[in-house]
């Protein structure tokens, strides 16, 4: 076994090597703002600085990456969505933190299959990897660790608000289009309010454009769905892509807003009770009174 190797590899230049001077001019497309590398800055930290002491440091520690990364947008402009990125996996990383809070162990787990049922009992570290076998937590047996799994329990558990504002405009466009040419499609055809013959993009706008405010209200997408449903695939399109993804400042600001309030909800300055799994409770202290950490059962 080698020892791990701390130190630089280095190599001759190649003559297209960039000076400390040259790395520390803004980037042109950053200059067409008019902004200053301070202006950059100052959302920011004015977003952070209402995060609660009780956030977890190493959050926060990840959390300033993802400022930093667009501070140096102002030098190197493709910075700006690797930003947003960090700030979508630091929202990912506090909800499976809080679930940890919440379930430190040992979880009752069980599964079913050939006509048996297991049960038994794994520390939280155990937890991923169980899921993955298709273990279940009583009561929730469509959670299994995802980002998206992650997000409707935060939901579920009241953390989060349905209505939760959300300020990252991308998510909100990819959620309206979503919505208007495959959700409201689909109802809309099934309520009768138009033909599949008029279902072209046009007819669908004219469609929705008729609607009452009260009808609109009915048929659009609530902030919490539009949240479950958009943020995992802007954190897939983005961690598997097929092209260079840039984007704006602003859509780095609004993913770290979206980052720092959904923070703030799970880590308030009064530290809230973690819910819990009402079916795994019962279970979970039979199994501690007997002792046993597995057992197996005919099914009913």
């Amino acid at each position: 076994m080698h020892a791990y190797n701390l130190t630089f590899p280095l190599s001759h230049h190649m003559g297209k090597e960039r000076s400390r001077y040259n790395l520390s001019k803004p980037d042109t497309h950053s200059l067409g703002y008019g902004l200053a590398a301070e202006d950059v800055q100052a959302p920011f930290l004015n977003l952070e600085a209402r995060l609660t002491p009780n956030v977890p440091s190493r959050i926060r520690e990840r959390l300033v990456v993802a400022r930093d990364l667009a501070t140096y947008g102002y030098f190197c402009y493709e910075f700006y969505a690797v930003s947003l990125f960090w700030s979508v996996s630091c929202i990912e990383m506090a909800l499976g933190h809080k679930f940890a809070e919440c379930h430190p162990g040992p979880v009752l787990l069980r599964r079913t299959g050939n006509g048996r049922e297991e049960v038994c009992e794994v520390p939280f570290n155990e937890l991923r990897s169980r899921l993955r076998q298709r273990w279940r937590i009583p009561g929730m047996k469509w959670f299994n660790f995802s980002f998206r799994a992650l997000l409707m329990w935060a939901f579920e558990a009241r953390l989060l608000p349905e209505d939760i504002p959300i300020p990252l405009q991308e998510l909100v466009y990819s959620a309206n289009n979503r919505f208007l040419f495959e959700t409201f499609f689909e109802r809309a055809v099934k309520d009768g309010l138009i033909n599949l013959k008029d279902a072209t993009i046009g007819g669908l706008q004219m469609c929705w454009n008729k609607l009452s405010d009260e009808q609109r209200h009915h048929y659009s997408p609530k902030p919490r769905d539009a949240l479950i449903d958009e943020l995992p695939r802007i954190r897939n399109d983005l961690a598997h892509p097929w092209f260079n993804t840039i984007l704006p400042p602003r859509s780095a600001v609004g993913a770290y807003d979206l980052a720092t309030d959904i923070l703030r909800r799970l880590w308030p300055d009064v530290p809230a009770h973690c819910p819990e799994d009402t079916e795994a409770t019962p279970d979970s202290a039979a199994a501690q009174k007997s002792g046993q950490s597995r057992r197996t059962k005919k099914s009913s």
